[in-house]
């Protein structure tokens, strides 16, 4: 009977003594990664590749990034016989060519001119009309 009570003292003990771990939970996983935004370098760089595609030779004349995440690169546009300008909008996360405003024209043989108006020949623009001329200026 002794041995039985030493036996079942034994057993006792050791349940006393035992520490049990609640299991480990796994790490949480890390946050996604935002994207990176677009550099000045990469903004111009992607600028001068989309003008050089055209044909052009391009002069950089101004990039800046607005508030709203957007690359504006604007560009001095020549080709021969053209000259104009190349703006481009980029948004600085995707790289998403978002607007182009491509405006490069031809010269006249004679005149240095490539704006808008109409030219009559002497080197003035006419312009638009507004009323009733009684003469031509």
């Amino acid at each position: 009977m002794r041995i039985l009570m030493l036996l079942g003292v034994l057993l006792l003990a050791q349940g006393c003594v035992v520490h049990s771990r609640p299991p480990r939970r796994p790490a949480p996983p890390p946050p996604p990664s935002r994207p990176v935004a677009m550099s000045y370098d990469e903004a111009v760089n992607l600028g001068f590749n989309h003008c050089r595609s055209r044909g052009y030779q391009c002069e950089l004349k101004d990039a800046h990034r607005t508030g709203n995440d957007v690359w504006k690169v604007k560009f001095a546009a020549f080709a021969s016989g053209a000259r104009g300008h190349v703006h481009l909008d980029y948004h600085a996360y995707s790289r998403e060519l978002l607007k182009v405003n491509e405006k490069v024209k031809g010269r006249n043989d004679h005149h240095d001119d490539w704006d808008d108006d109409d030219d009559d020949g002497r080197g003035h623009g006419r312009g638009k009309k507004k009323g009733h001329a009684k003469r031509d200026d």
